[in-house]
């Protein structure tokens, strides 16, 4: 197969005239393709051209590293040699950079570097000169801490690279380069650790990103649509930072990382549930407040998720089970309210994601005006109009804040689902459906597996020896990052024996 594509490309003609009429052709109504026409070495018999695009490379490294080596005088010793061996000894080419069809000459011009046409010679030399735009590094957004790191990931592969690198200086982390994508060509790069990742996983993985085909690759999340192990699940079994110390932490725990070009937000897998409810900022500060911080996580996620349900089932079905004062008090504030609690909980929800949602939509500036004041209005409003009643607000405000205590975005989704999931099940069901709701969804989570590795590890199944990381996070001198993914690793190689 290898050898019919080499035999469909069109290979470069030693006509000079010919070579510029295919690249005009390829690039018709391109106005920022440059084509150049120089004499070579000063050698008015002697035409050669410059192929590149404007704004991808600088005019001044142009003409400072590439068009003044091109055209300075050269002795008559020096001019009796091949041309080729000439230029690729001036400007630095390797054998690799040297192409015999058109094809991989225009994929190197796309690429950002120019392209050399020499005379009489039936091959192009790619000249590595690009300069692609680029955002600086800065802070991500999404991921905003107290302590450690500033550093975010770029839309630059080579750049995210690079951030990796400096912190991992170990000649042990490989970097696999692929083409996805017919028509972006777009680089994607699989990082890890070798002697620490997973062959098995290793290998599966880079036999899926081999079998992908697609037109279009703009963003790492097409990758992880396209190697999904669960494609139907709604929970997240793949991780996703953007911040470079999170991402060599992963690595280092045996991971594999995966980054797209043209997309800030990596990779990590395989991915684990607890890793949603974990954050770097644990890492930065003392053992015993980041311990506070993690029992606190998982409180906030039982509580934004089971609270509007709990409460439909006791008002619905249990009112037995509420203190008689509390009771009365609920009474009270829905006596005028014309809707059963569930509904009321519904609506109430389903309000506050529109204006979540709206938030994010509008400009940053209008952003968390609306957000406040829409809340504000609305829940003062719908009391005033005997909508809804007091303590539904106040249950669905706490059941809001709580899901932003949840520090991964990945989570947020599946939240909404499970919520209203439980819910439903609670408004038919009471008490009954809510636990019922509670199994299935725990039974869900323990089935799933993340390339062969068990979603809920090691929660379930059960492993002391790497519970020092999940709600309770140990004294460094006693932490040991890479365990839970090592002992993983060893239950992996000898299931496969």
């Amino acid at each position: 197969m290898a050898d019919n594509t080499k035999k469909n490309k069109t290979r470069i003609f030693t006509d000079i005239q010919k070579n510029i009429d295919y690249i005009k052709k390829c690039f018709s109504n391109c106005f920022d393709l440059i084509i150049r026409e120089i004499s070579l070495f000063n050698y008015r018999d002697k035409m050669a051209i410059v192929v590149y695009i404007e704004d991808l490379v600088e005019k001044k490294l142009i003409e400072d590293n590439l068009i003044s080596k091109l055209t300075c005088n050269i002795n008559s010793e020096a001019a009796n040699k091949n041309y080729a061996d000439l230029l690729k000894y001036n400007l630095g080419i390797s054998d690799l950079k040297v192409h015999e069809n058109f094809e991989d000459s225009i994929e190197a011009v796309l690429s950002g570097n120019p392209i050399v046409f020499l005379p009489d010679l039936a091959s192009s030399f790619e000249v590595n000169l690009k300069n692609l735009p680029n955002r600086s590094i800065s802070e991500p957004p999404t991921e905003v801490s107290t302590r450690g790191p500033r550093e975010g990931f770029t839309e630059s592969i080579m750049t995210n690279i690079a951030l990796i690198r400096k912190k991992i200086r170990n000649c042990n982390l490989k970097v696999e380069k692929f083409k996805i994508g017919e028509k972006t060509n777009t680089d994607v790069s699989m990082l890890y650790l070798s002697g620490e990742a997973n062959e098995t996983i290793v290998n599966t993985l880079r036999k899926k990103l081999k079998r992908i085909k697609i037109e279009s690759m703009l963003e790492s999340n097409y990758i992880a649509e396209y190697i999904y192990d669960q494609p139907k699940t709604i929970y997240p079994v793949m991780f996703k930072t953007e911040k470079p110390d999170v991402a060599c932490a992963k690595i280092l725990e045996g991971r594999i990382v995966i980054i797209v070009d043209g997309s800030p937000v990596v990779l990590s897998i395989p991915g684990l549930f607890v890793e949603f409810l974990q954050s770097s900022e644990d890492y930065y500060i003392k053992y015993s407040s980041a311990t506070l911080n993690r029992f606190i996580r998982y409180l906030a996620l039982m509580i934004t998720v089971e609270l509007p349900a709990l409460y439909v089932a006791l008002t619905t079905f249990h009112q037995e089970l509420i203190p008689s004062k509390l009771l009365l008090s609920i009474i009270e504030a829905r006596a005028n309210v014309p809707f059963p609690e569930f509904w009321e909980v519904f609506f109430m929800l389903l309000a506050f994601e529109l204006m979540r949602e709206a938030g994010i939509r509008v400009s940053k500036t209008l952003g968390p005006t609306i957000s406040v004041v829409g809340a504000l209005i609305l829940g003062d409003s719908a009391v005033r109009a005997g909508i809804v009643g007091t303590p539904t607000v106040v249950i669905v405000s706490l059941t809001a804040i709580t899901k932003f205590v949840v520090p991964a975005f990945e989570l947020e989704h599946p939240i909404i689902y499970m919520r209203f999931f439980l819910l439903t099940l609670a408004g038919c069901l009471g008490l009954f459906g809510l636990i019922c709701g509670i199994l299935i969804l725990t039974m869900r989570l323990v089935s799933i597996k993340s390339f062969g590795v068990p979603y809920m590890f090691p929660i379930c199944p059960f492993n002391i020896n790497s519970m020092e990381d999940v709600v309770i996070r140990a004294p460094m001198e006693g932490l040991k990052n890479t365990r839970r993914i090592l002992d993983l690793k060893r239950n992996l190689n000898r299931k496969n024996r």
